[in-house]
């Protein structure tokens, strides 16, 4: 009889000592979701941006992003306690990225500021930072950034110069042989539609008489060219501004000239190729 009451003690205790251990950490297993930090590389305007989120247990988690990232999605070999995600902005201002537990409460906001973007042009006279207006001109600054993307710039030239007017490029080689468009035809944004003109400092897009002909090719007005060319023949697309060597825009423009032989209806093509290296969006 004092036997089987030992017994039952031991067996009371046993359970006890398994409840205890059970307990103190939840059916699961699983703490809480927390974030330590919400971070980004470069968020560029059209170009794909990726945000890094630490913390633990983020398995669960939901990542959200407001704004122009709408297509943000997660890329693979994420962890408990890192997970990573992607988009490419479809505009300028605030990108507010979100993280929020299985319970919906939101435990982390981090916003991220996506600039206007960027080009710089590596030129053998120099470099040109150009910042573009994708707000008051975007079909057009899409439509360029395109084609700096395909790297269509690399290894051109300013074919056409003309000087106390514009220093033409985008569409010549540096062998002198004329380029085949990569896009479509650009739709016209002109200066009485968006506002920008044709003041000196700027870049637009060349095209043909044909309002919704423009493609690759681009020119810096040298001088202040908007009452010639805001308004004729319908107006010529701006897009954005020179920040950084007009210095350099100058020094091209006084470049001697002569008629292409490759393409004698060009009276204006530079005796010396100035060629561009390179065209990169830098924001």
């Amino acid at each position: 009889m004092r036997k089987s009451r030992i017994g039952l003690c031991i067996g009371v205790v046993v359970v006890g000592i398994v409840s205890a251990c059970g307990g103190g950490g939840g059916v699961s297993g699983q703490g809480s979701t927390t974030v330590a930090s919400i971070t980004a590389g470069p968020v560029m305007y059209s170009q794909r941006s990726v945000f890094t989120v630490s913390g633990a247990n983020l398995t669960g988690a939901t990542v959200t992003a407001s704004g122009s990232c709408g297509s943000l999605s997660e890329l693979t070999g994420g962890t408990s306690s890192a997970r990573q995600f992607a988009c490419s902005p479809t505009s300028t201002g605030t990108v507010n990225l979100s993280v929020a537990d299985a319970a919906a409460t939101v435990l982390k906001q981090e916003p991220f500021t996506v600039p206007n973007p960027q080009v710089k042009f590596v030129t053998t006279s120099g470099d040109i930072l150009v910042e573009l207006n994708p707000t008051k001109a975007p079909k057009t600054v899409n439509n360029f950034l395109l084609y700096v993307k395909d790297k269509f710039y690399d290894n051109t030239q300013f074919h056409r110069v003309i000087s106390g007017f514009v220093v033409q490029g985008g569409g010549f080689g540096v062998d002198g042989v004329q380029k085949a468009a990569s896009h479509p035809t650009l739709e016209l944004e002109a200066p009485a539609v968006t506002g920008l003109s044709n003041t000196a400092g700027t870049i637009a897009m060349a095209r043909t008489t044909v309002l919704n002909s423009a493609t690759s090719q681009f020119y810096f007005n040298t001088v202040d060219n908007s009452a010639s060319l805001d308004a004729t023949g319908g107006g010529y697309a701006v897009f954005g501004t020179v920040l950084q060597g007009m210095d350099v825009v100058h020094a091209i423009e006084a470049v001697p000239v002569h008629t292409d032989p490759l393409n004698p209806g060009n009276t204006s093509s530079p005796v010396t190729v100035v060629a561009v290296t390179s065209a990169t969006q830098v924001q």
